[in-house]
């Protein structure tokens, strides 16, 4: 099960029951999807600086 189908189903079951821990499972994993979006963007980021810095790297090896 995808972490969005397990923080869907926490949605539906916390608007019947309204438990306090299901709220607090519900933001735990709200964050943790928070976190998993920036930690890809950061990957993505430092794969193009890494891409740059080699290029460039290249570059002052011609010259």
């Amino acid at each position: 099960m995808r972490l969005d189908d397990y923080i869907n189903i926490l949605l539906v079951k916390m608007k019947i029951t309204h438990k306090p821990i299901e709220r607090q499972l519900l933001q735990w994993l709200l964050e943790l999807r928070t976190l998993r979006c920036h930690i890809r963007e950061l990957e993505l980021e430092n794969r193009q600086l890494k891409k740059d810095y080699e290029k460039m790297v290249r570059q002052s090896e011609k010259n």
